[in-house]
């Protein structure tokens, strides 16, 4: 989608603003209570209160994550989320005791793990969706099994057999089944991407971890042979070596999530609402891997504001383009899409997302 195209106007005589900035409202000193609390009682009920951390987590993000004056809202309810981690956790149990009895079920386990991960993502998807809403109205999301198998089991081993020259349509096929199966009210969302600029993002993103990776690797050997080629400098090149691949997916990796994210807005549609997002690649990288650093240096108390800085970052930089009214956008489909809420409620009770 061409974000300086002009977009289709609801109703006449109606006041459209040229975009509708995200906004975050909440600190890292907040959360930093939140969290601290949730990490502590989490350990002292050897993880139950996990779910409920969970709920504490996500409301918390969502609550103050604003668009056009409104939160969103976070409705889970923690019993639902604990429930689905006791049964993955009971079936992560029963594989592995099997598995001891016979190495040949390790086989197997690793299999039926691959056979449930769609099902596992269609029914997280659905449990977050059906308990995120803004403005009164709840997201729902509709993929199924059978589209989720293609995007997270099939076109990834499509890619392994093609030595990952069909990455780019693996990424394409699970940004699809999220964005296409994701509804709003009654209405849904679209995307369609591009293959050639995921293309182009792999590719950079590749050449960069081969020269950090290459670098590393050079200087290990140089040491290696300063050193005489002794046992200890070969395993310390070797070390430094497999360090260079280590820091370069470190810079890698949030540079495709912020190029995929990017690409994924500036295409996507809500009905005749566009969206935008205008992060940028070095920005972003550079939040990542100081947040590694300061989480470090603090032995992990800095986790909660490297958070809160990375999720501003994300939501300050997005941005709704509306076609029209959303009061009247919402109002157009209110009482249609709570009868649709509540019929798909039932079918939701449990969270196997973690």
């Amino acid at each position: 989608m061409d974000t300086n195209q002009t977009l289709p106007v609801m109703g006449a005589n109606t006041a459209v603003q040229d975009e509708l900035p995200l906004s975050f409202t909440g600190s890292g000193g907040e959360y930093f209570k939140i969290w601290i609390v949730n990490v502590v009682l989490s350990i002292v009920t050897l993880g139950i209160y996990s779910a409920w951390a969970k709920v504490r987590r996500e409301r918390y993000f969502l609550n103050n994550t604003v668009l056009d004056l409104s939160p969103f809202e976070y409705h889970a309810d923690p019993v639902n989320i604990l429930k689905g981690r006791l049964l993955v956790a009971a079936v992560l149990v029963v594989a592995n005791i099997a598995a001891e009895f016979n190495p040949i079920l390790n086989l197997l386990v690793s299999l039926l793990f691959l056979a449930l991960l769609p099902w596992m993502i269609s029914k997280a998807m659905r449990f977050r969706a059906h308990n995120t809403s803004w403005r009164g109205l709840r997201f729902r999301f509709t993929g199924g099994v059978g589209d989720a198998a293609k995007a997270w089991v099939l076109w990834p081993i499509a890619a392994a057999f093609t030595l990952g020259i069909l990455t780019p349509y693996a990424l394409k096929a699970q940004r699809r089944y999220l964005v296409n199966s994701l509804h709003f009210g009654t209405e849904d969302f679209e995307v369609e991407l591009p293959i050639g600029p995921i293309y182009k993002m792999l590719l950079g993103a590749g050449l960069v971890l081969i020269l950090v990776a290459s670098a590393f690797a050079g200087f290990g050997v140089i040491g290696a042979l300063g050193a005489g080629g002794n046992r200890d400098a070969i395993i310390g090149s070797i070390f430094i070596g497999v360090l260079g691949i280590y820091v370069g997916a470190a810079i890698v990796a949030p540079y495709i999530s912020v190029r995929m994210t990017n690409l994924v807005f500036n295409r996507m549609n809500l009905a005749n609402h566009g969206f935008v997002s205008r992060m940028k690649a070095r920005k972003y990288v550079f939040i990542v891997l100081t947040n590694w650093l300061l989480t470090a240096l603090t032995l992990g108390l800095y986790r909660p504001f490297a958070v809160v800085r990375l999720h501003r970052y994300r939501v300050e930089n997005i941005a709704m383009l509306p076609a029209g009214s959303i009061d009247e956008f919402v109002a157009q489909q209110e009482e249609e899409a709570r009868v649709l809420g509540e019929e798909a409620a039932d079918l939701l009770d449990i969270d196997l997302g973690f």
